[in-house]
């Protein structure tokens, strides 16, 4: 038994898509959204100095965005950390420990995860979307 499937318009599709990656449409798209996710990420993350929301940034490469903050401990407010952390997270599976600041020690059992980073994600789908449908000129 043969299956022969015919589609008709195949050819100008192929040439819109390429038009938007290779005239920078889709670049830009992918740059719009990654600000779109990081400005949620900024207006819903914990603040105590600053530094880590003043940290979150939008790197474009290639055909990736990479949004996130560059201060270190970023991870560890997201996913907290210890037994009070999320699950499953490298950093969590401590069950206590001992630190020492400012000459005086101290016992902690880690921090409750504080997420801003991947709800800001989650929630911008749609707007995401649309960032991609209007550089391709449906939206």
């Amino acid at each position: 038994m043969n299956i022969s499937v015919k589609i008709e318009g195949i050819n100008s599709v192929n040439s819109m898509l390429e038009g938007f990656v290779n005239g920078g449409r889709f670049r830009d798209a992918l740059a719009a959204a990654g600000e779109v996710v990081s400005a949620d990420a900024k207006a819903n993350c914990p603040v105590d100095t600053g530094y880590l929301r003043n940290s979150i940034a939008v790197q474009v490469d290639g055909n990736s965005a990479v949004i996130g903050p560059s201060a270190d401990y970023g991870i560890y407010v997201e996913f907290g950390t210890g037994s009070k952390g999320s699950g499953g997270v490298a950093h969590t599976t401590k069950g206590s420990w001992v630190y020492c600041k400012n000459g005086r020690f101290y016992t902690t059992s880690g921090q409750p995860a504080r997420p801003f980073l991947v709800p800001a994600l989650t929630n911008n789908v749609d707007a995401i979307i649309a960032q991609f449908k209007a550089a391709l000129g449906g939206g």
